[in-house]
């Protein structure tokens, strides 16, 4: 089994050398088998403050903030023969702050921190200008999506390991890693699905609820977006100013909302059925393989989830009876979709006794991450001895259960796709699914083999 890396982090200010020793013990006794962590020491962040970070976090409580914790948490992993490493990857050095990451690198090897874990040039170069001796890690921060960018650091620099980005898809890991047999090379387990995450991200996050880079979309297509000639619009004057307006205008509608306004201007009469089926036939046809044409078992059948199912089923089968069936078999499986997942819809609303209980469910499964489609990327890490980590946040996530769940999968070679609960939110999986194997039927192929497995009768 692979390594498993969890992240420390005691602030100061509600922590104390006590909880150190009983937190590494506890996650030692759990399954922690490697352990990272983050630090910004009073001669940085009273000079900078915790905005400005010598590591990419931005929040007090996220990292060790003074040198005796940190001396502890070296002290108790070592005492398991366990190594520690500790991220320096913000995004920039200047040559004013540079001289404080010089002081930080003296201390860790004052202390023996096993590993440092970067990705700036510039501390490249220092480390290896000082003969630094311990291990280097490529953080993931690097973006290394190609194997002609790793095959330079392992080229140049002494490099321990190499931290792949949180957003390649599996079958781009699967690439690199047999590229280079003889390279350690740690992966994500949970990942950031955001194209601008890591090395591309400008944003500071973790100031409030919210992180400041929330892009607004709607089917994964941006809901505003602005028109570049508007000048040259706005000074034709062959168009009329309504044509202007009409041209101008960024809002957005989507399929589904639709499908329901070409509905209700048919049922008013003002269009007509030919236009209402040209319409329908040209939507169902471009939409045909998303992957979110399912019926979500946690959601109320009143939701807008599984509302917008409805509404594209009312268009396909209006296309059908106008056109010999010409989209029978989505018909079918949309269908047998609906009545399989309100079923479970059904069985949960007896079990939990309400739909705010099993909204409650629905979160906690959300939040902690337990989304069965990791399972399938669990057991796809296992088949390259290469991957020696799988990167794991803790938290107060049930991460316990969720590895020995998984070791036990792993052990016992039982296939994965056992696994897809129909019990848990089928909006988080479809992304996943969808991300993961970047193939547009292949959540749905599964979804169907789960309730033809699971029917009821």
């Amino acid at each position: 089994m692979f390594k498993k890396i969890v992240w420390l982090w005691f602030s100061t200010k509600w922590k104390n050398r006590k909880d150190v020793a009983s937190y590494v013990k506890k996650l030692v006794d759990s399954w922690a088998t490697e352990f990272f962590t983050w630090y910004n020491p009073p001669y940085w962040h009273e000079k900078y403050g915790f905005e400005v970070s010598p590591n990419w976090r931005f929040s007090e409580h996220e990292q060790i903030t003074d040198f005796d914790t940190l001396s502890q948490i070296v002290k108790e992993v070592h005492s398991y023969n366990f190594e520690v490493f500790i991220n320096l990857n913000a995004w920039y050095y200047t040559d004013e702050t540079f001289p404080l990451i010089k002081q930080m690198v003296e201390e860790f090897q004052e202390i023996w921190i096993d590993w440092i874990i970067c990705w700036n040039v510039w501390i490249l170069e220092y480390l290896r200008e000082i003969d630094y001796k311990w291990k280097i890690n490529i953080s993931t921060i690097f973006a290394l999506y190609n194997t002609e960018s790793i095959r330079f650091f392992l080229e140049n620099y002494d490099i321990n390991k190499v931290i792949l980005s949180r957003e390649i898809t599996l079958k781009e890991i699967e690439h690199i890693v047999t590229t280079f047999p003889d390279t350690k090379f740690e992966v994500f387990w949970e990942w950031d699905f955001c194209r601008y995450n890591n090395w591309l991200c400008f944003a500071e996050h973790k100031y409030g609820s919210r992180d400041i880079c929330t892009v607004v979309m709607n089917d994964l297509i941006i809901k505003n977006r602005y028109s570049p000639n508007f000048k040259k619009l706005i000074l034709d004057d062959t168009i009329s100013t309504t044509e202007k307006v009409k041209a101008l205008s960024s809002d957005f509608i989507d399929i589904f909302t639709k499908i329901e306004q070409l509905f209700n201007d048919f049922e008013i009469l003002s269009i007509e059925e030919e236009v209402l089926l040209e319409e329908l036939y040209k939507i169902v046809a471009e939409n045909q393989n998303r992957v979110d044409l399912y019926y979500d078992a946690l959601k109320s059948p009143f939701s807008k989830e599984n509302k917008r199912l409805i509404s594209f089923l009312k268009a396909v089968k209006f296309v059908n009876i106008r056109k010999d069936n010409v989209f029978n078999s989505l018909q079918e499986f949309l269908e047998d979709s609906i009545k399989y997942w309100m079923q479970v819809f059904s069985n949960n609303l007896k079990d939990l006794g309400s739909e705010s209980k099993i909204e409650a469910k629905e979160v906690n499964w959300k939040y902690n991450r337990t989304d069965n489609v990791n399972l399938y990327a669990y057991d796809f890490f296992h088949k390259f001895n290469n991957i020696e980590t799988v990167k794991f946040p803790t938290r107060w996530r049930s991460w316990a259960d969720k590895l020995n769940f998984i070791t036990d999968m792993i052990e016992s070679k039982r296939n994965p796709s056992d696994f897809i609960d129909a019990t848990s939110s089928l909006d988080r999986q479809n992304y996943d699914f969808t991300y993961l194997f970047w193939d547009d039927n292949w959540f749905r192929q599964v979804l169907q083999n789960t309730y033809d497995k699971q029917k009821w009768g």
